[in-house]
């Protein structure tokens, strides 16, 4: 939804005197708006699903009685929302640096909390895997959690693809708008920050795909969606 628009500006920017045109500046605008939202949420998203995936294997057994379908859709919908709110003050601040001292600092809390979340989840599977090799030797462990152990940690593991992923699409844009302020705007500083941004912009077709390469629910219902979809072939 975003690399159109930004591709629009793009196009506007040839002009020698887009940046007098009212309809250049409403389309500059709509950019940065839509830009910064998906930017925020998709951040929050990830922080989210690291978060879900510790409290998974933290929990163990209450998971289903805490993290419930109202309490998810609840979560959902305050990222969205803090997501437009975070990207209305990104449109609201003029300024270019003010704009990326609030990106950073979302960037930053989002990405070091994940990691911290994703140690944490590390921790556990590793405790989690001991304390079944020893009910192992003492043959009290059953299948059962034997396989939910499993689930959890191939769960666990596929955000954490997730995340790396993630982290190779954004922080690359990050380093070369951050290096903007260090430098004098160069011209090949302005192309290598456009497929940056292409680069960012990709990730979302990359999840889908990270999702259903680790995630066998998720690959299920996928192909479940797509034979409704798409017509049968004798």
């Amino acid at each position: 939804m975003v690399q159109p628009v930004q591709i629009t500006v793009l196009v506007k920017q040839l002009d020698p005197n887009a940046e007098n045109s009212p309809t250049f500046k409403s389309t500059y605008l709509t950019c940065v708006a839509v830009m910064n939202l998906f930017y925020y949420t998709s951040f929050f998203f990830v922080t989210a699903t690291s978060l879900d995936r510790f409290l998974a294997v933290r929990l163990h057994l209450r998971y289903q009685e805490l993290v419930t379908h109202k309490c998810v859709v609840a979560a959902v919908i305050s990222i969205w929302f803090f997501g437009a709110l975070l990207s209305l003050t990104g449109v609201l601040l003029r300024a270019r640096e003010d704009r990326y001292v609030v990106y950073v600092t979302v960037e930053m809390s989002c990405l070091i909390t994940a990691a911290l979340l994703y140690y944490n989840i590390y921790l556990a599977v590793r405790r989690h895997t001991k304390q079944i090799h020893t009910l192992q030797i003492q043959r009290e462990a059953t299948n059962s959690e034997m396989a939910n152990a499993a689930r959890l940690r191939k769960s666990a593991i596929g955000t954490f693809y997730e995340y790396l992923v993630f982290l190779l699409c954004y922080l690359p844009q990050n380093d070369i708008y951050f290096a903007t302020f260090i430098y004098e705007w160069s011209t090949a500083l302005n192309v290598l920050l456009h497929y940056s941004l292409t680069v960012a912009f990709l990730n979302s077709s990359l999840n889908p795909l990270i999702y259903c390469w680790n995630m066998t629910d998720i690959r299920h219902a996928v192909i479940d969606i797509l034979q409704k979809i798409l017509p049968s072939q004798n």
